[in-house]
């Protein structure tokens, strides 16, 4: 096996045994709610709220079932990703049936919450192998942040050409922007 499937593999296997602990995952989750609602209120504007986009978290997922009510709270329009073939997303408006966007709509947000099984300090960030995301965020100017678990910060992760970085990390312990290249 390759050293990013040994990585996903063991930050899997964490993750299923947090699931089966809820008392464990319950403050990493509400932590990670927590700060992720601070951070889309800090980029507020004198006009109001920004748009966002995140991802529905799965059960062993950091952020759990508290994440995507919290963030449609605080957001403008909250947008979350829709898998379409090709290794595509488009992207829905929370909680509505309205029309589907291109990841073009991810320019319009001031916050874009990345799903990762881990992240280095440089903002590569470990996903399930599928791309989906490095497509999406593929040469966006937008505030990216990776959503893990504190222990799934790593010293690093493997890089592959079309990697892209993201800006900043979010655990239970906060948000810390990645150190520039």
């Amino acid at each position: 096996m390759d050293a990013k499937t040994v990585m996903r593999e063991e930050h899997l296997a964490y993750r299923r045994h947090l699931r089966t602990h809820p008392a464990l995952k319950g403050p990493l989750d509400a932590a990670i709610v927590s700060y992720a609602v601070d951070l889309v209120a800090s980029f507020g504007t004198s006009c109001g709220r920004i748009n966002v986009a995140a991802y529905e978290p799965y059960p062993s997922e950091p952020g759990g079932d508290g994440l995507v009510p919290a963030l449609a709270g605080v957001s403008r329009r909250l947008f979350l990703p829709v898998t379409l073939p090709e290794g595509r997303l488009s992207w829905v408006v929370a909680g509505g049936d309205g029309p589907r966007y291109t990841s073009r709509v991810l320019a319009s947000c001031g916050v874009v919450f990345v799903p990762a099984l881990g992240v280095d300090a440089s903002g590569l960030r470990l996903g399930k192998g599928g791309g989906y995301y490095d497509r999406a965020l593929a040469g966006l100017d937008a505030y990216t942040c990776a959503v893990v678990f504190e222990r799934e910060r790593v010293a690093s992760v493997p890089a592959e050409p079309h990697d892209v970085r993201v800006r900043a990390v979010l655990s239970e312990q906060g948000v810390r922007a990645v150190e520039p290249m």
